[in-house]
């Protein structure tokens, strides 16, 4: 009993292959999920007809002029009602689908014959059982296409014609087969075209859900698109300052990256004691003190929203102001250096207890910068190149063990609100004496 099961997948597959089967135009397109509705009702139909006639045999059989007749015509019918739903039961829904057209226009031209047989078997004594051609033809009308059904039409009211111009005894045969097949006609055609709207809008409501399914299955591939692009972010923020990520999969991306000048602060930093430090250590040591070194000036750049230049060894280029705008990138990079400070000197005092004399160095320079891609095919990068930068590398290399130096502009824009010491006599290579400033 499988195909009275709605959510059987059989069913669903089923559904969606086209009619294949014998005589499959002529039928509408009638889900299979409305077949064992369908059966019922015919079933139910099949049945009754049979038992009235049974009835009428038993009852009024003087009456009727060929009861044998009646007898056998009503059994049939009531092994055929009997063998419908079975059938649905047994078959599998792809195999149903493609019997069922050549089965309905079978059975309907088998009732239409039945029905004028039986009008011939109860005589014009009792002539109501013409009503049994109210049966097949409704049902005709609503599940055949239109030249089919009335190719059924034509099958009954043409044995209705034959059985009333045979048989002797029936009084106006013409008006009686007229009044007969305007009725069964008239009521099945109404029938028919309620049937043929209930197919249109069963046609726009399919359209209308595979629609739905193509905007459905379109949605989740921009979804898998958009998570798979979040996962490419998230792969190329590991190599890339989250800004420049951003940047390089934004639309903006050939505005911001071309070469052009800014405002920013550059900032450096290296450690003391590095060179002597990875030529007496093993290289795992080495490696896992820079990692930690990166780690922690990289959580506060980050933090800062400064953009990470490069690595090189133990020096680490950044600067505030480029590619995102700041309002004031002198304060920010000082307020961020004076947070790096406390970190380093937890760091410093822990490499202390493991036994490495370490330190660290920074440079601040604030001044105009050429920034932008630079490289070749194999590789680009975006980068800050002018004196600025120049500038803060050497004030980086000047400055002592745990020393932030900052150049002048820098510590102009700071208008008195950070403490610093000025540094007399500062010899820069390539820049000669230079204004600079220590933070206090």
């Amino acid at each position: 009993m499988r195909f009275w099961d709605s959510s059987d997948p059989a069913i669903a597959a089923a559904e969606a292959e086209p009619w294949a089967g014998p005589l499959s135009g002529a039928m509408r397109p009638v889900s299979l999920y409305a077949v064992p509705q369908l059966t019922f009702v015919a079933t139910v139909l099949s049945i009754q007809a049979p038992l009235t006639v049974l009835v009428l045999t038993a009852k009024a059989a003087n009456d009727m002029a060929h009861p044998t007749t009646a007898w056998t015509i009503a059994l049939i019918v009531l092994v055929v009602g009997l063998v419908m739903p079975v059938s649905v039961a047994v078959l599998s829904p792809r195999t149903l689908r493609n019997v069922l057209p050549l089965a309905t226009v079978l059975i309907i031209l088998l009732m239409g014959v039945i029905s004028s047989i039986g009008l011939w078997a109860a005589g014009p004594r009792l002539g109501v059982v013409a009503v049994l051609y109210l049966q097949a033809l409704p049902f005709a009308f609503y599940i055949l296409r239109l030249r089919w059904a009335l190719l059924m039409a034509a099958n009954a009211v043409g044995g209705c014609a034959i059985v009333l111009a045979l048989q002797p005894g029936w009084p106006a045969p013409a008006a009686v087969w007229l009044l007969l097949a305007a009725t069964v006609v008239a009521t099945s055609w109404v029938l028919g075209i309620i049937a043929e709207r209930a197919d249109r809008l069963a046609t726009s409501e399919h359209q209308a859900r595979m629609e739905l399914a193509e905007v459905n299955r379109n949605l989740e591939e921009r979804v898998a698109a958009q998570v798979t692009e979040i996962e490419r972010l998230g792969h190329l923020r590991r190599f890339l300052s989250p800004q420049i990520a951003d940047i390089m999969l934004s639309g903006d991306a050939d505005a911001v990256t071309r070469p052009h000048r800014q405002r920013i602060v550059a900032f450096f930093c290296d450690l003391r004691g590095f060179t002597a430090f990875t030529r007496d250590s093993e290289p795992e040591v080495v490696i896992a003190i820079t990692d930690e070194y990166y780690r922690v000036v990289g959580t506060v750049l980050q933090r800062h929203g400064a953009t990470i230049g490069g690595y090189a060894g133990d020096g680490i280029m950044a600067y505030l102001g480029d590619p995102v705008p700041h309002p004031e990138p002198a304060g920010a990079a000082v307020l961020m250096v004076t947070e790096l400070r406390e970190a380093m000197t937890t760091l410093v005092a822990e490499w202390a207890r493991r036994g490495h004399d370490l330190s660290y160095g920074v440079g601040l320079a604030y001044g105009y910068a050429t920034l932008g891609v630079v490289g070749f095919d194999g590789r680009y990068d975006y980068t800050a190149m002018g004196g600025v930068v120049n500038l803060a590398a050497r004030l980086c290399g000047k400055a002592t063990a745990s020393q932030i130096l900052l150049d002048h502009a820098t510590f102009a824009e700071l208008d008195g609100r950070f403490p610093c010491q000025p540094v007399d006599g500062l010899e820069l290579k390539g820049l000669g004496a230079q204004r600079a400033y220590a933070l206090a």
